[in-house]
């Protein structure tokens, strides 16, 4: 197990016009189980693959447990690379391929049967170990590209969005033992993924990047309710978060739609106007009293039914000129008992102390 280090960590590739990851500073503890998560080319896989020494650094650092590992060959980093697509030798059996890095490494041969094995036995691969990868699942062969890095013992796994070939239902059960099992042998492990449902259910934290620069670190439940700017607010939660535009501010509160009226903190009651976000599940149906400034009277425009879910899209009746535009939407996740149905009128009590506030720059106002 190792601590990791990113400093100032910049990678340009040649004939562009910007860098791919951006000065990155990240640190990393020993045994941590550290989630990058960002959109498509926003330079995650980039960050990994510096780590793992198969992309250069253009400036800045890594270091491995203290030492500058920037220079390095990937071969002499000890970190354990899982890919995307599995990478497994398809004229070796699974137990060929698990052992195929310890024979490079000059590993003996009983030494490697003793690794292969117990590998086998934590991934439950025993009865797999003389299949060829064609006659396993995809599953399967995570499985044995995770029992290929397991065996080297390595200071730190790097998992390259290695669940993005797998089924729905595979993942969800994937996901799980891959949690499960960094817990068991308590390798620092860097795991990059465009899926947020993965980052908040196997992350002790998670670091959000966009366009290669870092937005914001933190546990699952930081990221969630205390986001740091309006994309982080959007890219973590599903369904994503409702963004109101240029809502405007009258007497240190935010007043949407006439009715909903949500207090700032002492930064944002200079403010002409915020945006504010609320939650697809920060709202469910109320009475139709007043309330206590939380109400928002909306119509249904679009239902969609899950099963174990309820979402609607809905439209906020009385919005003015000053909030974003008439015709705004919101998705709200309500009750699957409820008759809800397209064109009915709803009251909704918004939960006023789940609402988000932004300044007009983005920034989240505290």
């Amino acid at each position: 197990m190792a601590a990791v280090t990113f400093e100032g960590a910049t990678r340009t590739f040649p004939q562009s016009d910007r860098p791919a990851v951006d000065a990155l500073d990240l640190g990393i503890g020993d045994g941590e189980f550290m989630v990058v998560v960002g959109p498509s080319g926003c330079g995650k896989s980039t960050s990994l693959r510096m780590l793992a020494g198969l992309e250069p650094v253009s400036s800045g650092r890594v270091l491995i447990d203290g030492v500058d590992v920037t220079g390095h060959r990937p071969r002499d980093r000890d970190v354990a690379m899982v890919f995307q697509g599995y990478a497994l030798y398809p004229s070796m059996t699974a137990g060929e391929n698990m052992a195929f890095a310890l024979r490079n490494l000059g590993v003996g041969a009983d030494e490697i049967r003793t690794r292969v094995a117990e590998a086998a036995r934590i991934l439950q691969l025993e009865e797999l170990l003389d299949r060829k990868p064609a006659k396993l699942s995809g599953g399967q062969r995570q499985r044995v590209a995770m029992g290929r890095a397991i065996v080297r013992d390595p200071k730190v796994f790097c998992m390259d969005e290695p669940l993005s070939n797998l089924d729905a239902k595979l993942r969800v059960s994937t996901r799980a033992e891959i949690a499960a099992l960094q817990k068991r042998l308590g390798t620092t492990t860097v795991y990059v993924t465009h899926d947020q449902t993965e980052a908040m259910t196997m992350g002790d934290r998670v670091v959000v990047l966009r366009d290669g620069r870092l937005q914001q670190i933190g546990t699952p439940a930081e990221l969630y309710e205390r986001p740091v700017n309006t994309f982080v607010a959007g890219f973590i939660g599903s369904p994503s978060i409702n963004l109101l535009d240029r809502v405007p501010v009258r007497d240190g509160r935010a007043v949407v739609a006439g009715s909903l009226r949500i207090a700032l903190p002492a930064a944002g009651a200079g403010l002409a106007s915020v945006t504010v976000g609320v939650r697809p599940e920060g709202v469910d149906v109320a009475g139709s009293d007043p309330g206590a400034g939380d109400r928002l009277t909306a119509r249904v425009l679009r239902v969609e039914r899950t099963g174990a879910e309820l979402f609607a899209l809905v439209e906020p009746l009385g919005l003015t000129d000053g909030v974003g535009h008439r015709g705004d939407h919101l998705v709200v996740r309500l009750d699957k008992r409820l008759g809800v149905h397209e064109g009915m009128e709803l009251t909704l009590r918004v939960h006023l102390d789940e609402a988000l506030v932004f300044d007009p720059e983005g920034i989240a106002v505290r």
